[in-house]
């Protein structure tokens, strides 16, 4: 059997990037973080993506309340065991969804809390009291917080769903709408509903992906111009680099080309993107990087 061929991988796609995906790449040499802060930099998108995922495996459970209703219907009683399910993944999504502002807000102290007065450590916090810091934290994230009204629900689901039951789903025949409540969770003295969870969590998502937008496009307005690495791609296993300043404009034809001091030599394969890549137009000088000034 001929060997295996390892196939061409594009990693670098700045046109599908958004604003978080554009610091998460660029951050590294104007920002010195803590491992655990870097974790909060990636986790920003990555628990935002579990929860779009999330939402999409409840649209595949939701046929299951007609089982529900089926067996109510036939025996007076149904175990609704296809209700508890999709409850549980609409409500993990509902966490993911509060992680990814928790990350977001991690990443803003580990950047702005030395220079700032009563920055809190808790997200709560500084939801809750946004006014009272003060120094260097800009206004324009604090007005940024100050108009996340949407931040309060989503504490508050998050704090109940910690220590409570699963709560229930059911399905409105009439609307086809999903509806969601939970006997431990109280608003305005009566068990908490919300009559159409699937409309709340795609409200939720577009939010906070926004509030996130907001954000770190700020953060990338204070990225220093520096020579920051980033992968391209694979070519038959092997590693494609090239460099970028992140104050520069940004689509795939940025940068300079690094990679090419090895994959020119004969013995090597080529880059598959060297006809139409302006990095590799603009190759670095041999040798290792030399850092912007």
């Amino acid at each position: 059997m001929a060997p295996q061929t390892l196939p061409t991988v594009r990693v670098f796609a700045p046109e599908l990037w958004g604003e978080v995906d554009r610091f998460a790449n660029f951050y590294g040499e104007t920002y010195k973080f803590s491992d655990r802060d870097r974790r909060a930099v990636s986790g920003v998108a990555t628990h935002l993506e579990k929860a779009i995922t999330l939402r999409a495996l409840a649209v595949k459970l939701r046929p299951g309340l007609d089982i529900d209703r089926d067996q109510l219907n036939k025996n007076g009683f149904t175990p609704a065991v296809n209700s508890r399910e999709l409850s549980t993944v609409i409500e993990a999504a509902v966490l993911e969804l509060y992680s990814s502002v928790d990350c977001t807000v991690k990443v803003l102290h580990a950047i702005y809390s030395k220079g700032s007065r009563s920055f809190p450590g808790s997200t709560r916090k500084l939801f809750q009291n946004i006014d009272k810091v003060t120094g260097g934290f800009p206004e324009e994230l604090k007005d940024a917080i100050r108009s996340a009204h949407w931040y309060n629900g989503l504490l508050y689901w998050r704090d109940e769903l910690t220590h409570l039951a699963t709560g229930g789903c059911s399905l409105d025949h009439n609307t086809g709408s999903v509806s969601y409540m939970h006997t431990g969770m109280r608003q305005h003295g009566n068990a908490y509903i919300i009559n159409d969870v699937f409309a709340w969590i795609d409200d939720a998502i577009e939010k906070i992906n926004a509030f996130t937008g907001v954000i770190f496009h700020l953060l990338n307005s204070t990225l220093k111009s520096a020579l920051v690495q980033q992968v391209c791609g694979f070519v038959e296993g092997r590693i494609l680099i090239r460099y970028l300043d992140p104050t520069e404009p940004l689509d795939f034809n940025s940068g300079r080309c690094f990679a090419y001091q090895w994959f020119e030599k004969p013995e090597n394969p080529t880059c598959p993107f060297v006809e139409h890549c302006g990095a590799y137009k603009r190759k670095m000088p041999p040798g290792p990087p030399v850092t912007a000034a």
